[in-house]
């Protein structure tokens, strides 16, 4: 049994990162390999003892996302006779690229690592524009379908709501999706909005997000909810007529896949995301639901009201996405990785 040493940032499932890092430590587990653990927590010294110490007896390393794991874990394992991975992710898989102090030596390591794993095609993309000649293979992250095997029976709650999942900040772009809900309720008789996520990422945005609630006049139908266990969690997506999530570029930063859709799509919930960033492969557009261009909430707004008034079409939604959703199983993603892995040893 090969051992797989896997080299994070975040390991809170509460988080998006940490999540698919969790997740991914559970479809190698299960495609047959032994795997290991080391997390950066901000302590640079001992990363480095861990990493040296646990190194020497793996096989294969992955490195999650370039930026800090990814560099710092290449250059400390560089003459270790192991095979080297970079899990381009997300964000920081890219905009290490574009940052003066880091963009050569992540040039470097992209170039010599022994394979790159994105996320998404737009992630694969993005580092293909700026690492010429580098290939970059896609694998996206997946779900644990046996998690949702005791939520309860889709049911939407009438009169419906919509729902989103995510910290409050402003690259997730709730102020846009806000807007959108205002424009929609016009339409909608008692449509309502449930924003779940942590308030605490960027406090005034979350301020100023209440405060356009008060300006629009829906703040009486705008929940906002700081966080929710599992099961809670599981019980809005099964009663949300949509799962909505209108993320923006910022900087180089981006949504690199939005596992929520996925989360979102094994409970059967049509879903609205945005164009230009990894949203593009955890929505089939017009399939499970549908893709609006960033900072668009006129756009956005005919998204919720076309879901939500035709009923045949959400109905539709909701099946295949609930049928995307079994193709992204932890077992299949663990398949996926394992035969990359057995390339490299070929």
């Amino acid at each position: 049994m090969k051992t797989v040493l896997l080299l994070t940032n975040v390991l809170n499932p509460q988080s998006g990162s940490g999540r698919n890092a969790s997740n991914l430590r559970t479809a190698l587990g299960g495609a047959g390999y032994n795997v290991q653990t080391v997390n950066y927590d901000g302590h640079l010294l001992n990363f480095i003892r861990e990493l040296r110490a646990a190194a020497r007896k793996a096989h294969i390393i992955c490195a999650v996302d370039m930026n800090p794991v990814g560099i710092i874990g290449f250059l400390v394992t560089r003459f270790l006779p192991v095979k080297f991975i970079v899990i381009a992710q997300a964000a920081y898989a890219v905009a290490p690229l574009h940052n003066m102090k880091t963009a050569a030596l992540s040039r470097f390591v992209y170039r010599f690592a022994d394979a790159i794993i994105a996320g998404s095609l737009f992630v694969a993309r993005e580092i293909e524009s700026q690492v010429p000649g580098v290939q970059v293979e896609v694998i996206t992250p997946g779900v644990d379908m046996g998690q949702f095997a005791l939520a309860e029976e889709r049911k939407v709650e009438h009169p419906p709501f919509l729902l989103s999942v995510g910290a409050v900040k402003a690259r997730k772009g709730q102020a846009i999706s806000l807007r959108a809900f205002a424009h929609a309720k016009r339409k909608i008789t008692g449509l309502r909005y449930v924003i779940v996520g942590s308030q605490t990422d960027e406090p005034q945005y979350f301020k100023d997000l209440k405060l356009l609630a008060e300006e629009l006049n829906v703040q009486a139908d705008v929940q906002f909810l700081p966080s929710v266990s599992d099961d809670e969690l599981r019980s809005l997506y099964s009663r949300a007529a949509v799962f909505i999530l209108t993320s923006v570029n910022i900087d180089f930063h981006f949504e690199g896949f939005g596992m929520v859709f996925l989360e979102a799509a094994a409970h059967g919930v049509p879903s609205i995301g945005t164009t230009g960033n990894g949203i593009a492969d955890a929505i089939k557009h017009g399939e499970t639901g549908i893709l609006v261009p960033q900072n668009d909430p006129e756009s956005t707004a005919q998204a919720i009201i076309q879901i939500v008034q035709d009923e045949a079409l959400s109905r539709n939604m909701s099946a295949q996405a609930k049928q995307f959703a079994a193709t992204q199983d932890l077992r299949h993603i663990g398949a996926h990785y394992d035969r990359v892995f057995k390339k490299l040893f070929n």
